[in-house]
């Protein structure tokens, strides 16, 4: 039975990148806590933050009932520069990230390496309203080891397990590297220190790279993402903020649709411009992941450091052989301010 688990997860999730004769196409992994990888998900997100520095990393264990868990890891930096040299509000912001993706028996493993860079631009009014256009380049290696894999028709009888010399085990595999970029624009609007909103557009793989790697074609295809961030706090002297999340992307046939909402409670806010001390909150959030998953989200913050939690409760096709059980995230942030009034163009009224 447990070949056949992982025969039908590997069918259902990579069946069709390695069986099938017709070319293939690529797809991004993802985290359900998406809100707490912002530079994936749009370069203008870069630099977009209340601080000086900011630097977190995120790592997703997904499928460990039905096979080899799927794991995803991400280690991210970004920061405003020659902010000293601006005039006004503007400001220029850079970062990298670098994310790793194994995907479970068949040693199918991604490694992305990513330069962004951001510029923002004031636009006034009475009410704050901002504008970032982002940019990323980066350099991606892929490689796969098709030995792993498992087939049902190596299941012997005689033992009930798995032997290597029946049926097929294809030996081979190999790697790639490829350049991949994105661009995207967020607009930050805020109407007073009750409501803060961040609304995006971005794409990814605009190049649409040519990621084959056992010699045919598997086009890394365009991805459209839309994002919705927002802020709201229950009353002028409420310590208590609603944070609504929303993202919807769309990749060749496929779409990603996460919904959901963080109830935060503030025990201590930062200052708004100066290092005097920092947040102290915990948050929770319910979410949903359009026909894949629902789950919960636990956070804490204390002073420049997070810490936030989630797990996931399978809803798919995959329920009868995942038993429910879907993935498990953990993020740990950093977000540092350094000297006194050295973070005025990024206060507390103006980003998340």
């Amino acid at each position: 039975m447990k070949i056949k688990n992982l025969f039908l997860a590997g069918t259902l999730y990579l069946g069709s990148w390695f069986l099938n004769l017709a070319p293939s196409y690529a797809q991004d992994p993802h985290f359900s806590q998406f809100f707490y990888s912002p530079l994936t998900i749009n370069p203008a997100n870069t630099g977009i933050f209340n601080g000086d520095i900011r630097a977190s990393t995120l790592y997703r264990m997904q499928w460990f009932t039905i096979t080899n868990p799927y794991k995803t890891a991400s280690v991210a930096v970004d920061a405003p520069i020659f902010k000293k040299k601006m005039r006004g509000n503007d400001f220029f912001s850079a970062g990298f990230n670098f994310m790793n993706d194994a995907q479970g028996s068949i040693n199918l493993e991604n490694n992305s390496y990513n330069g962004l860079l951001s510029f923002t631009k004031f636009l006034g009014g009475k009410k704050l309203h901002y504008l970032t256009f982002g940019y990323e380049i980066g350099y991606n290696i892929k490689s796969v080891a098709l030995g792993s894999i498992k087939y049902d028709s190596q299941y012997d009888p005689n033992t009930g397990g798995y032997n290597a010399a029946y049926g097929f085990a294809e030996q081979a595999g190999g790697s790639a590297g490829f350049l991949d970029m994105a661009t995207g624009l967020v607009w930050n609007f805020n109407s007073d220190r009750k409501f803060r909103s961040s609304l995006g557009f971005s794409l990814h793989h605009f190049t649409a790279p040519d990621v084959s790697i056992i010699g045919r074609t598997d086009k890394l295809l365009r991805k459209y993402s839309f994002q919705w961030n927002v802020a709201y706090k229950l009353g002028t002297n409420s310590n208590a903020v609603l944070q609504p999340n929303l993202l919807v992307s769309k990749q060749g046939a496929s779409s990603l649709i996460i919904g959901g909402t963080s109830i935060k409670y503030l025990l201590q806010e930062r200052s708004r411009y100066t290092n005097f001390h920092g947040e102290r909150s915990m948050a929770v959030g319910f979410f949903y992941r359009y026909r894949d998953a629902a789950y919960v989200n636990l956070r804490l913050d204390y002073e420049d450091f997070a810490f936030s939690v989630a797990y996931d409760i399978n809803l798919s096709g995959l329920t009868p052989v995942s038993k429910s059980i879907g993935g498990f995230e953990i993020m740990l942030q950093y977000r540092g301010v350094f000297g006194f009034n050295q973070n005025s163009k990024r206060s507390s009224v103006r980003f998340m």
